[in-house]
């Protein structure tokens, strides 16, 4: 245990400053007001994880807002989940499962990936498990502490996320499944519940507000009232495929994030087949293989409500256009994908586990280099971007930042001034207008222009700018493309 917790942070903790930060991650850095007073206001508005907002705060008002130190507290998450997880593999699926658990979620790129990434997804899975683990230990012996030690994580895991909401089903069932004490655990769980729900009570104004949950009425047309999100629907017929590779081999593996935005899906994925289906070969027969041990030890319910639930619901989401679909919605189902492969290696000799392990380790060995190394796997180049202009702007001349705006806050602190024009404009006849409305008063400006797949797909805004200003410097770094555009 103590090998494999090592071998978790030396992961998490190599290189964690050396990618820039992407939107959301910057989005996390402004949200913090750093330097301005804890206001209540502020983090009531936070529906994306108050408390890990505030856990941020506090260590960046010491440490300051680097890269690293924004990301550090995933990190520890991801340590600390390593220990969680084998406490958890050993309560739910038995004693032999303990450390297969540990070492797949120490070596997971799933979790090194958000463990170096400044958004409470690492967090929110470290809470999945440490309250899975007390309400286990809660079904067993039903007494007040262990109550209070689970409604304290579980408010935690509702805080740090509230997609933690979508385990419900479960752990209602975990709740409920032992049958000593059954009138004290019933009333243990109503009083629980009611904590639970003033706890998250201050955010509800918020959450009601922020999405426009009539999208989720049955029969509802997505997008037929309003503006669709992002096309016609935000559900693809590859999603859940997609997020099953992710789970078993991150992003770093296969075809990349922006390869899959840019390209012909069929063509991304034939030049990737190879790939794709040995991922599929070694994790397929080792999720079935696990299913089946679940089965036979009575856990396939649990395992169904806690891999099924989430996955159709956030499915659902994507169908009726109200949030799009991305794996990162579905890591409150991660340690139980985790889990299920623990109990796969508990039904091989020991030859078995040999091989497995071999296998699941060359490829993570692949995922994890091309993290570390490749950055056409990384987060967009907004740090250098921002150098460039640093290094070239001129007195006179502005940024306009195109699509991304927090990034450029974070990353460019020098003296020209900043503008924003949203993307969305480039599906409109008055593309051009806006962009030259953005464009005067100054003698040069400086444009920075990032992820145009989902708002802008077809290219219009960068054909736009190259056939009106064929002179303009430009510059492609790794998921941001920059002109420097000369007016008299």
């Amino acid at each position: 245990m103590a090998a494999a917790t090592l071998v978790a942070a030396v992961l998490r903790f190599y290189r964690l400053g050396h990618q820039s930060l992407w939107i959301d991650e910057a989005m996390t850095w402004f949200n913090l007001g750093l330097g301005s007073p804890l206001a209540i206001k502020d983090v009531l508005e936070n529906v994306h994880g108050p408390l890990y907002g505030l856990i941020v705060r506090m260590w960046c008002g010491i440490a300051g807002d680097a890269e690293w130190a924004l990301r550090l507290p995933s990190a520890v998450a991801g340590v600390l989940l390593v220990p969680a997880i084998a406490w958890l593999a050993r309560l739910w699926i038995g004693r032999d499962a303990a450390t297969p658990a540990a070492w797949l979620a120490a070596g997971a790129p799933f979790l090194v990936w958000y463990s170096q990434e400044a958004r409470c997804y690492s967090q929110l899975m470290l809470l999945v498990v440490l309250s899975g683990a007390l309400l286990l230990g809660l079904t067993r012996r039903p007494r007040v502490r262990a109550a209070l030690g689970y409604g304290a994580a579980a408010a935690a895991g509702l805080l740090s996320g509230f997609g933690f909401a979508m385990l419900a089903p479960l752990h209602l069932r975990w709740w409920l499944a032992g049958k000593e004490g059954r009138v004290l655990r019933l009333r243990l769980l109503g009083i629980t519940v009611a904590a639970l729900a003033l706890i998250a009570l201050p955010w509800a104004p918020r959450l009601l507000g922020i999405w426009d949950w009539q999208r989720l009425k049955p029969g509802s047309e997505a997008g037929a009232a309003a503006e669709p999100l992002r096309g016609a629907t935000t559900f693809h017929v590859g999603a859940i495929p997609f997020a099953l590779h992710a789970f078993s081999v991150g992003y770093t593996l296969g075809p990349a994030l922006r390869e899959l935005r840019a390209g012909t899906p069929a063509r991304v994925l034939a030049r990737h087949a190879a790939g794709i289906a040995t991922v599929a070969l070694v994790f397929g027969a080792l999720f079935t293989l696990g299913i089946a041990t679940l089965r036979r030890r009575g856990r396939l319910p649990d395992a169904a409500l806690w891999l099924l639930a989430p996955t159709l619901l956030v499915s659902y989401f994507a169908m009726q256009n109200f949030k799009v679909f991305h794996p990162r919605y579905l890591s409150v189902a991660f340690p139980g994908y985790l889990l299920v492969l623990a109990a796969a290696f508990t039904a091989l000799g020991r030859r078995g586990c040999v091989v497995a392990g071999v296998a699941i380790g060359a490829l993570w060995m692949a995922s994890l280099r091309h993290h570390y190394f490749d950055p056409r796997y990384g987060k967009e180049d907004y740090r250098g971007a921002s150098a460039l202009i640093r290094e070239r702007g001129a007195e006179g001349e502005r940024v306009l930042a195109v699509n991304s705006e927090e990034p450029m806050i974070y990353y460019y602190r020098g003296p020209l001034p900043r503008g924003r024009l949203w993307l969305g404009f480039a599906t409109r006849p008055d593309l051009e207008r806006k962009l030259d409305q953005a464009l005067e008063g100054a003698r040069g400006t400086w444009v920075v222009l990032s992820r145009p797949e989902d708002l802008d797909p077809a290219g219009r805004f960068a054909r736009t700018l190259d056939t009106r200003y064929p002179d303009a410097e430009r510059w492609a770094l790794e998921g941001v493309r920059v002109w420097h555009i000369r007016r008299s």
